[in-house]
């Protein structure tokens, strides 16, 4: 079929799309008037733990609402038991508003916080009171010390930074993104099953290279003969150090 530069036809995926606004709480309606296309879905959304390795993964088919990532918190982390102590959100000041105005907080506010990634609070700190008093990802009041740890720098001077990469989403996400030309042209149930493998492939890597960051190797200081009886005094000279 001839098509002119910038025309479009009624039948190709994505023509009625509407925009949702990234901090935006509203779904907006999604029409079509024409389905010979395979239906598209708003994002991902992943769990992922701050070393890299993701722990559960679904599909919004219309948009990242809060209330559609508390019913997927919800899914995920079923019991008290199996909650942390701390989720990191983008948009965690309107989560926390959605949960507290739904009565769902009674939910999560026994076990877990909900904190903002570092980048988001940075834009946010001055404007927005909740997301400044309740979901700063370092406070140094001391209401959360888990979340703080003291670092020293090159010459020794004491400082405090944060103890978790609140960034490991957004990272994933850009990894992803990668895969997006493949992914946009699949059917579903392909879709679901690449992005599971390459998730899964993922987290293994990163499984496999912190094994190797704490894993101590073994340093031979003394191996010829004329060390052997300062090895016998001293009571061996083996010693074990662990990779930073």
């Amino acid at each position: 079929m001839i098509q002119r530069p910038n025309e479009s036809n009624p039948w190709q995926p994505g023509l009625q799309r509407t925009f949702q606004p990234h901090d935006g709480d509203e779904e907006p309606e999604v029409k079509r008037k024409n389905y010979f296309g395979p239906g598209q879905f708003y994002c991902v959304e992943t769990i992922t733990a701050p070393c890299g390795v993701v722990i559960a993964w679904t599909k919004f088919d219309k948009s990242e609402s809060p209330t559609n990532i508390l019913n997927f918190l919800k899914k995920v982390y079923p019991t008290e038991e199996s909650r942390p102590n701390y989720i990191c959100i983008d948009k965690a000041c309107r989560v926390l508003r959605t949960a507290i105005a739904s009565k769902s907080w009674e939910f999560w506010k026994k076990t877990t916080r909900f904190i903002v990634d570092s980048f988001h609070y940075i834009n946010h700190r001055k404007t927005d009171f909740l997301c400044r008093t309740y979901c700063n990802p370092g406070p140094l009041n001391g209401s959360a010390p888990n979340l703080v740890k003291l670092a020293h720098d090159k010459q020794g001077r004491p400082y405090l930074q944060r103890a978790f990469n609140t960034q490991a989403c957004e990272q994933l996400n850009s990894w992803l993104g990668g895969f997006e030309s493949i992914l946009k042209r699949m059917k579903t149930g392909n879709f679901d099953w690449f992005l599971h493998a390459m998730l899964f492939y993922h987290s293994q890597h990163v499984i496999q290279n912190q094994k190797q960051e704490i894993t101590p190797h073994q340093i031979d200081v003394n191996d010829d003969d004329e060390g052997q009886e300062e090895e016998e005094n001293n009571g061996g000279g083996r010693r074990w150090n662990g990779e930073d």
